[in-house]
């Protein structure tokens, strides 16, 4: 039997809200975290952090200008925006709201040590953890 995602594959804000939802659950019951199943949308949350982190997006296909074509639409090239654009906005909201006078860096070194506290079924910090629950829902 084949499985057909419920989701477009072209709309990555719609997989990672639910990857953030799912992250949520696992905050609130962290023993479901280390399951087989949980490590899918942990990992790519991780992904995507390291992501944003460098602004290194890594299925982004903008070419250069020797990649064009002569019959290419540069017209309907410019109009597209990246998969990343809202999920990138979205992040710098909430870091900036939520890990307010920390930098980029350390909201998502924060961010990213409560996913592998979780993975790892080590007891959560209560602060990281409030701070990555808020974070994930801005």
């Amino acid at each position: 039997m084949s499985m057909i995602s419920a989701y477009r594959p072209d709309n990555s804000s719609t997989m990672y809200k639910r990857f953030a939802s799912l992250a949520s659950t696992y905050l609130d019951h962290p023993e479901i975290a280390s399951t087989m199943v949980a490590q899918i949308p942990l990992e790519n949350l991780f992904r995507l952090f390291e992501m944003y982190r460098y602004s290194a997006y890594k299925d982004e296909n903008r070419n250069g200008v020797l990649a064009l074509s002569s019959s290419f639409d540069t017209s309907l090239h410019r109009r597209s925006k990246p998969w990343h654009t809202e999920i990138e906005a979205a992040l710098t909201e909430a870091i900036s709201t939520t890990f307010v006078g920390k930098s980029k860096e350390e909201a998502i070194d924060n961010l990213e040590e409560v996913l592998k506290q979780l993975t790892s079924k080590r007891n959560l910090n209560e602060v990281q953890q409030k701070d990555a629950k808020q974070c994930v829902f801005h």
